[in-house]
């Protein structure tokens, strides 16, 4: 296999200037154990840019990324592994307090499960992709019927991630932390076009960040 012209390219100037200018820091980071601030749970679309949007510096994030930002519940854990064993490091090896789970607009992964769900069938022959969206189910029933095309998928995408944070509490370690105040989990909508963030608050509405 050959490495792609674009790859090499962009890793030369990466090394000659933005590594250069935080020389310093990365060679402290190569010295000590990480501690990151958080941990964001987001999709694998390639438009969410979670260190750009929160100002990310080296060692600052601790990130998982999984189609449609899933935390899949207790009785789904096996659909995948990597998600749960991601955050028991993060909270019992990094002891993390603050666990993002960050979803956006423009879902593919949403729309999928959606058109999926809607149609009662699987739409393409994906067999690991439409696994893995069956966990959206219970989101999806809580569509509101009188809500236009738009607004459902909208409603969908912020509604999953209500669901992937009730889910976080299905598992005893994780509620444990919950209750004795030493995590926070935080729930964040992002639209891609307007660079609107809307956070989850206490009362399980989605509202403006700012």
């Amino acid at each position: 296999m050959e490495i792609p012209k674009f790859l090499i390219e962009r890793y030369q100037f990466w090394k000659k200037n933005t590594f250069q200018d935080y020389k310093d820091i990365y060679e402290q980071a190569s010295k000590t154990p990480q501690k990151p601030i958080a941990m964001i749970i987001t999709c694998c679309d390639s438009r969410i840019l979670e260190n750009s949007i929160f100002g990310g510096n080296i060692g600052d994030y601790f990130i998982h990324r999984n189609i449609a930002n899933v935390v899949p519940s207790k009785n789904d854990k096996d659909q995948n592994i990597q998600t749960l064993s991601a955050i028991e490091y993060a909270l019992k090896v990094l002891k993390i307090r603050n666990l993002i789970i960050l979803g956006h607009s423009n879902c593919g992964g949403v729309e999928h499960s959606y058109k999926t769900l809607l149609e009662k069938k699987n739409i393409k022959n994906f067999e690991y992709i439409n696994q893995w969206v069956s966990c959206l189910e219970n989101s999806y029933n809580n569509i509101p019927n009188d809500f236009s095309e738009t607004e459902k998928i909208t409603f969908f995408e912020q509604e999953n991630i209500k669901q992937s944070i009730k889910n976080l509490r299905d598992y005893d370690f994780i509620d444990k932390l919950i209750n004795e105040n030493k995590l926070n989990v935080i729930g964040l909508w992002y639209q891609i076009n307007s660079g609107l963030i809307k956070f989850l608050d206490n009362n399980n509405n989605f509202i403006d960040l700012g």
